[in-house]
């Protein structure tokens, strides 16, 4: 079947005109066929708008605590959770909670718990980022996380309402096939006897 076939097929499906074997059922299922392609046009610029404001949000939050954040350097006062050997992947290169000691701007000590890499041991130096206060926060926000972010909704908002239009267009669909059925169940019914 070459393409200008596919064509002109879908273009029968979504409008039956004025053909007498097409039923009620053809042109409600017409009408659904249009307004599900609608549907998912119109909701690419809402997610666009959503992806924009998300993107808009967390770009002021990382602006916000790339301004308010600091990076230092933490020693630590005891050793980091042994080394975690993970199946067929080997040693696991994670982090866990370790405490330590770190100096802040306003040349202030502070004790706490700072993020170490398995198997460091104590006196080991960890980078740490820290507020205004002078406690140990996590990394800043950057700007690539925020466009990520924005992206990354967008697309999953207008993914998942296609796919809630598509299946809702199918489920009609499968209705109006019954519909069909029944009706033809009938016909044959009474036609079948002459």
């Amino acid at each position: 079947m070459n393409t200008s076939s596919h064509w002109s097929r879908a273009w029968r499906l979504v409008r039956p005109g004025r053909n007498p074997l097409a039923r009620r059922e053809d042109r409600v299922e017409a009408f659904t066929v249009v307004l599900a392609i609608v549907l998912v046009i119109v909701a690419l610029p809402v997610a666009a708008a959503v992806a924009s404001g998300v993107f808009a949000a967390r770009s002021e939050q990382a602006a916000t605590e790339q301004a308010t954040r600091y990076r230092g350097e933490a020693t630590l006062l005891e050793d980091g959770a042994p080394i975690a050997i993970g199946g067929r992947a080997g040693a696991v290169q994670d982090t866990s909670p370790a405490e330590a000691m770190w100096v802040t701007r306003d040349r202030g000590t502070r004790v706490g718990e700072v993020q170490a890499t398995r198997g460091t041991l104590a006196g080991a130096k960890v980078p740490v980022w820290l507020d205004e206060s002078g406690n140990a926060v996590d990394a800043p926000t950057t700007v690539l996380d925020a466009r990520l972010l924005g992206v990354g909704t967008g697309v999953g908002l207008w993914l998942a309402s296609s796919v809630v239009v598509l299946v809702a267009q199918r489920c009609g669909r499968l209705l109006l096939d019954r519909a069909r059925w029944a009706r033809w169940q009938e016909e044959w019914r009474e036609f079948a006897p002459r």
